[in-house]
């Protein structure tokens, strides 16, 4: 059969190239399907956009929503034998802390012996023995065999670091040929205190064993007080003795000092700082998947610049329903967020503007300092359905969902679009077969008819010359 480049050559007709012509006719059909599919496709990935920022949103207003932000505190005294962090269950208030004694680990050393390198033990019948260092504040004994080549000081320090327990080991050079093995406690306090045996070596016991070692630093446990009451611990880090607050002892102290816990209005303030960012950058998304761009003079399609939810319901109402939030009153010392110093620019439209939130930082920090529970308040409300924070968390909460039945607008909004994608998909592979089929016929059509129009000139040209012949 006839090819597609060759359709015509017998019956001198162009009949490839007309074959060419249809197909593109045929597959332009196509096009308007991949041309709504990338419409298509570029709003599911804006909406994408949409939902990022509609998440960071909830996430800044959740925060401004949780007691926990509004009861976080700060240390703000300056201490010198010790320093201070405390969580939201810290009570605000002065108090007088003293640092009568530090913490510190037990320290034990060997006996001067002549040779780092020279074997300690005894020979054993089954070249081993076992060093057992017990401590009341560690539930399992640490322990480590030695060969009979391993009893050196360098072979007893190296196996006890390499059992990675609560005992480091070193050996110290005082002098030529005075070594001593040093035994210290990871942890301070007295129920580190280290007791050592060695079981199966007689002889290296009596040179490490605790008869045979020497107190160099003796372990004691941290005694602080607070308001008078005084403390005792193992560690020189504490956090059992206030609600809320941990303490890190330096120094003992030449005299009381005085711990400061405040409210934190920093962490308040950077709070609800986060939450106006976030609805800013909400905004700057919207405005960027909504605009509009002026085509060319002349033009009579649309810029290819507009956002991909240009003229979209869903986006809109979104952005409407969190603006009117903006207005909500609220019970309590402030009642609108213009009291707090939060305003908003005006919504001009066209011109670009977004109607963007600012700070009066003055006046907020103002608010803060003199009325933190007024501020709390209003963002807060009863945690449920009051405050400005708790109902922008419900209301995104919403927007958001994907639980199936209780979709959220975002998630109705992109199952629409992926039910029209899968159309379009179905429609395009129905094209194109319909196409293949069509072609396939005109390929036929068009090689029967160049076959015939073939043997059409040949009997022509026989004839006439038949005719010619019978003419002469």
């Amino acid at each position: 059969m006839a090819t597609i480049s060759t359709l015509g050559v017998g019956s001198n007709l162009k009949l490839g190239d007309l074959y060419d012509q249809l197909q593109t006719a045929e597959e332009s059909k196509l096009t308007t399907i991949t041309s709504q599919q990338t419409t298509y496709q570029a709003q599911l990935s804006a909406y994408g956009k949409l939902q990022s920022a509609l998440t960071s949103l909830q996430t800044a207003a959740a925060k401004l929503g949780k007691a926990e932000t509004w009861n976080s505190t700060s240390v703000s005294s300056t201490n010198t034998s010790f320093t201070a962090t405390t969580t939201s269950s810290a009570s605000v208030g002065d108090f007088k802390v003293n640092v009568k004694q530090m913490a510190k680990s037990q320290v034990l050393t060997s006996d001067s012996i002549a040779s780092n390198t020279t074997q300690l033990g005894g020979t054993t019948a089954d070249n081993t023995r076992t060093i057992t260092i017990t401590q009341p504040g560690t539930t399992t004994p640490l322990t480590v065999k030695l060969a009979d080549g391993d009893t050196s000081l360098n072979g007893i320090a190296k196996a006890i670091n390499g059992a990675n327990g609560n005992v480091t080991a070193s050996v110290v050079k005082a002098a030529d040929g005075d070594y001593r093995l040093m035994l210290s406690s990871k942890t301070t306090g007295t129920d580190s205190d280290m007791t050592v045996t060695v079981t199966g070596d007689d002889t290296l016991n009596a040179v490490i064993g605790s008869a045979a070692l020497n107190e160099q630093t003796k372990s004691q446990n941290a005694i602080v007080s607070v308001n008078d009451i005084e403390i005792t611990r193992q560690t020189n880090t504490i956090s059992d003795a206030l609600p809320g607050v941990t303490f890190t002892l330096k120094a003992q102290s030449a005299a009381d000092e005085t711990l400061t816990v405040a409210r934190a209005t920093d962490e308040n303030k950077k709070a609800i700082t986060d939450w106006v960012t976030a609805y800013n950058s909400l905004q700057s998304t919207i405005a960027t998947l909504t605009k509009y761009v002026q085509p060319d003079e002349g033009s009579t399609t649309q810029s290819s610049s507009n956002g991909a939810l240009l003229g979209d319901s869903t986006i809109r109402g979104v952005q409407s329903d969190l603006r009117s939030l903006l207005t909500n009153v609220q019970s309590g010392s402030y009642a609108i967020m213009a009291q707090l110093g939060i305003t908003q620019d005006p919504v001009k439209g066209s011109d670009g503007s977004t109607g963007n939130l600012k700070i009066d930082d003055t006046k907020l920090t103002k608010a803060l300092s003199e009325n933190p529970d007024g501020v709390q308040a209003y963002f807060l409300g009863d945690g449920k359905t009051t405050g400005f924070a708790t109902q922008m968390n419900n209301k995104l909460t919403d927007m958001l969902s994907t639980t199936t039945g209780k979709e959220g607008v975002i998630q109705n909004a992109k199952d629409g679009i992926n039910t029209t994608l899968k159309t379009l998909s179905k429609r395009y592979d129905a094209m194109e077969a319909s196409i293949e089929a069509t072609m396939a016929r005109y390929k036929t059509q068009f090689t029967q008819l160049d076959t015939l129009i073939n043997k059409l000139n040949n009997t022509s040209s026989y004839l006439t010359s038949q005719f010619s012949s019978s003419s002469s």
